[in-house]
């Protein structure tokens, strides 16, 4: 029933409901994979999850056998130092949260960052990894 990933390990994800940090690190880390070599069945991928709760789920998977493996680990590390990835990434995804919501209150704009899933706004940024 789906595709198998027991010969993978999980790089990266994020879900409809993650913060901007979250979507920013996926978009800056499948860029960066992208950069070395294109998604592959032996490499890296992109999959898609539906899920009840929380809308659906993206990961970014590399395969156990890959040489992609210890660049996926130093990946990880230095999210352990410092928890974004890409800090020029991360302010394009804030730049485009910010002027969606130009237009509302103070107010209303605080709740909607704190509860707005950034993977909708920043969507565009999104899209090539898809």
């Amino acid at each position: 029933m789906g595709e198998d990933f027991s010969d993978y390990y999980v790089v990266t994800s994020f879900t409809r409901d993650s913060n901007v940090v979250c979507v920013a690190n996926f978009i800056a880390i499948a860029s960066h994979l992208m950069d070395i070599e294109p998604e592959s069945e032996q490499g890296w991928k992109i999959a898609r999850f539906g899920h009840w709760a929380c809308g659906y789920l993206y990961c970014i998977f590399v395969h156990k056998d890959s040489h992609l493996v210890k660049e996926c680990e130093e990946i990880a590390l230095s999210l352990r130092e410092n928890p974004i990835f890409d800090e020029g990434v991360l302010a394009e995804c804030e730049a485009m949260i910010e002027e969606s919501l130009s237009d509302v209150d103070i107010e209303t704009r605080m709740k909607m960052l704190i509860e707005a899933p950034a993977s909708l706004i920043c969507e565009p940024l999104l899209k090539p990894y898809l």
